[in-house]
């Protein structure tokens, strides 16, 4: 598998190439959520939670039988056994050759919320007493998904996103171990779910187009996810999904000093 050729500290690497690149390291993917005046959008941060192993249903993955959907995690469920975060840790019990997965939240039903029922990484807006990014998207974590903060190995961050709602979110990317105990917040998620790397790095399993619709005032390019086990990942959340993606391949700075970067083929 694509995703099985990462370990955490190339992730790292690629993620610090990135932040270093300037607005052109990828393939459009913030330029296209960049808006005038985005010095004025509220600053905000999000946990990119990345584990890796088994964590589908049974039976292997193949070419006619693409990797199952993990079975995922609601406030009413009973979360794994606490033993397990006692003898877990980020490299220790899975092999380095296995498939990475991201983790996802649907948020909860409100009916005064536009975001009501969409799929999300766990975060938030920053709080006056947060330090960084970092500090934000781990306390939001930890208050959404009961994700303790010492659970967590950052490794790195992804540059920010100017938002259509007023928000300059900064994505934090972090190794969580796994299996682990998640204790979501019923009144902000609904459910807490996976989805591989190499599902999300598929193009056929994702399209751009103009939303809300051609001529709106505020129409704009948004990447919509296929719809998976009754979820559909896109907006933002797909946006970032796919800037991380795209930090895990190759790159190279084209031609010498003009500060922008270009997939290598």
């Amino acid at each position: 598998m694509w995703s099985s050729r990462f370990d955490p500290a190339t992730i790292a690497a690629r993620l610090a190439l990135a932040a270093g690149g300037g607005e052109g390291w990828a393939d459009g993917a913030r330029r296209e959520h960049a808006t005038a005046g985005a010095g004025s959008h509220r600053p905000a941060a999000v946990l990119l939670p990345l584990l890796r192993g088994d964590v589908g249903r049974e039976g292997e993955a193949g070419a006619d039988h693409p990797a199952a959907a993990p079975t995922p995690m609601t406030p009413t469920s009973p979360p794994p056994p606490i033993s397990t975060l006692a003898t877990t840790s980020p490299l220790s019990t899975e092999s380095s050759a296995s498939p990475w997965h991201l983790l996802f939240i649907r948020r909860a039903e409100h009916p005064l919320d536009r975001h009501s029922g969409e799929v999300a990484f766990p975060g938030g807006g920053v709080d006056p007493l947060d330090p960084d990014p970092v500090a934000t998207a781990l306390r939001e974590a930890e208050e959404e998904i009961g994700l303790a903060p010492d659970q967590v190995e950052v490794l790195g961050q992804l540059p920010a996103f100017h938002t259509v709602s007023g928000y300059r979110v900064t994505p934090v990317v972090g190794l969580i171990p796994w299996p682990l105990a998640l204790r979501p917040d019923p009144t902000e998620v609904a459910e807490v779910f996976t989805l591989p790397l190499d599902w999300l790095r598929e193009p056929g399993h994702r399209h751009t187009r103009l939303w809300p619709h051609p001529g709106h005032p505020q129409a704009r390019e948004v990447i919509f996810y296929q719809e998976r086990e009754g979820r559909r990942l896109w907006g933002v959340t797909a946006w970032i999904t796919v800037d991380f993606l795209g930090c895990l391949e190759p790159w190279d700075r084209h031609p010498a000093g003009s500060g922008t970067w270009h997939r290598r083929n």
